[in-house]
């Protein structure tokens, strides 16, 4: 973890685009959520979101390559909201535009894939696309009373 000097409570992670250091993860928000009382509900949504944008941006922005970066920065934004800002330096890809996944039914089979996004727009408060000179920026901000499933 490496302290952000430009916001007194942002934090960030650093992170080889490699699948093999998303394990990272997990520990770094258990850090952040114990040091910020950051509810378990909130927690889970924000674990969830993280996964699913670093992997993606490893497995399709990167495409295997493993000598570049995905950056995880954190910051309060003020009581009990939160933000997680995701940068890399992959093709340009705005998720936002992507079309809305077909909603599964009970009687589909499930496949893996493709929910991403609807994850992203169900656990996350905001979500915001960025381009920036080398790559892509995206903001998502967790407040408790959106963290719970079924809550928006």
């Amino acid at each position: 973890m490496i302290a952000n000097p430009t916001n007194q409570t942002g934090e960030q992670l650093e992170l080889r685009s490699r699948l093999s250091d998303m394990v990272q993860l997990h520990p770094w928000i258990e850090t952040l959520a114990s040091r910020h009382s950051i509810p378990s509900d909130m927690q889970f949504a924000i674990e969830l979101c993280l996964e699913e944008v670093v992997s993606n941006v490893i497995r399709h922005g990167y495409g295997g390559t493993e000598d570049s970066w995905v950056i995880v920065r954190f910051a309060t934004l003020r009581a009990g909201d939160f933000e997680f800002i995701v940068d890399d330096e992959a093709p340009r890809f705005n998720p936002l535009e992507a079309p809305e996944p077909k909603v599964i039914n009970s009687d589909e089979e499930i496949r893996v894939g493709g929910q991403g996004i609807r994850l992203l727009r169900q656990f996350a408060k905001t979500v915001e696309y960025e381009e920036t000179p080398k790559g892509n920026r995206l903001r998502m901000s967790f407040s408790p009373s959106q963290s719970a499933p079924g809550s928006k």
